[in-house]
């Protein structure tokens, strides 16, 4: 009985095997669609610095900045002299900006 148990799973293996098999696209192809999505990605990178500089009024520029840099709503409320609350109304809006100019 376990010879027929190991026999059922050298046959899974091999049909798993198989199917990845299947599925694989060639080297080429893996190069050409990472390279793409690099390039897409790098697209976007640059279109958001852009409108961060750009089109985010002086406020929201350096909170979202600020948050880019790793700091804490309460670390940058402190720096520009003001409540904790507005610093989220300001990272709020202008990550509602960016996302309707990014999404046009």
């Amino acid at each position: 009985m376990l010879r027929k148990q190991a026999d059922f799973a050298e046959i899974l293996v091999d049909q798993l095997r198989l199917e990845s098999f299947a599925n694989e696209q060639s080297a080429y192809h893996a190069a050409d669609e990472e390279s793409h999505r690099a390039k897409l990605l790098d697209r976007y990178r640059s279109r958001l610095k852009y409108h961060i500089c750009h089109s985010l009024s002086r406020r929201q520029q350096q909170v979202i900045q600020a948050y880019l840099k790793g700091h804490r709503e309460r670390e940058i409320a402190a720096d520009l002299g003001v409540k904790q609350q507005v610093v989220n109304t300001y990272k709020h809006r202008a990550i509602k900006r960016l996302h309707q100019l990014l999404s046009e």
